[in-house]
């Protein structure tokens, strides 16, 4: 083969590999995803009747795509119902309205109880969406004693450091720090309930905030989560739209900053979180 046409292969190769770079960098949807409900008495529709007050549950479970739609694997646990429990389903249905049973998972139940089943796109889609409940059924509520609205869920750890942060800090050498996060995603939008602690900054944190951008980039603050902030500070935060999109692609990234570096002291990439599953 001639130089010219090993320069055009060459060329042809780095082509395809940045193309197939570009398509993975920008791939956040996982195969599969964990997904729960807390239930109650309160959230069930209609309301139910008798002692239910301290009637809860919980119901957890892992999605995995398939080429039908879905592998659920469930676990639920119950405790202080009206009696016992004489079936637990997923439902399709919005917030606040009873829907159709689009999964049995259990018929009587005994807490804890668990499971696989196999579920349809349409299920599928009803999960991720926002638009599944699950619940338990008994002879005094026997269209429902306690229902929760299943959300998907993922939790992650990012470890700050000086050599992270762009444009690079003054002195901070020994600066660290790590920010931990769950979310829980409803439909369209997310809750994060975060922790964050550091040590040995250069002086006070100022401020930390999510931004966006990829590793390497300073991007626009997202999110703010405190100013002035100690270490262990926690909060809540909702958050959708472009900044949900960027957390679930792996574009955004927390930082501290300080009085000596207000651009930033130290800082971490947020890995992708699993948030969505693949179509």
């Amino acid at each position: 083969m001639s130089k010219h046409a090993l320069r055009v292969a060459a060329g042809a190769l780095g082509l395809v590999l940045a193309v197939t770079g570009s398509a993975a960098a920008r791939s956040s949807a996982a195969s599969t995803i964990r997904v729960n409900a807390a239930m109650t008495a309160a959230q069930e529709t209609p309301t139910p009747t008798g002692s239910v007050a301290n009637a809860a549950g919980t119901f957890t479970a892992t999605v995995t795509k398939s080429a039908t739609g879905g592998v659920l694997e469930w676990r639920l646990t119950f405790s202080g119902l009206t009696g016992r429990a004489i079936a637990a389903h997923i439902h399709i249905a919005a917030r606040g309205q009873p829907g159709a049973v689009a999964v049995p998972l259990c018929a009587p139940c005994t807490s804890p109880a668990t499971g696989t089943a196999n579920i349809t796109n349409t299920v599928l889609e009803a999960l991720v969406s926002g638009r599944a409940y699950a619940n338990v059924h008994t002879p005094t509520n026997a269209a429902g004693e306690i229902r929760g609205p299943v959300a998907i869920v993922a939790s992650i750890r990012t470890a700050m450091s000086r050599g992270q942060e762009v444009p690079r800090p003054a002195g901070a050498r020994r600066a660290r720090g790590t920010f931990t996060a769950t979310f829980r995603k409803e439909g369209t939008s997310a809750t994060l309930s975060w922790r964050l602690t550091f040590s040995r900054l250069t002086g006070r944190a100022l401020a930390a905030h999510i931004h966006l951008a990829k590793r390497g980039k300073a991007g626009k603050i997202a999110v703010s989560l405190c100013g002035p902030c100690r270490s262990g500070a926690r909060g809540r935060a909702t958050v959708r739209g472009a900044v949900l999109a960027a957390l679930e692609s792996g574009r955004a990234y927390v930082n501290v900053h300080t009085r000596r570096n207000p651009g930033g002291e130290i800082r971490g990439q947020v890995a992708a979180v699993p948030l969505s599953i693949s179509s």
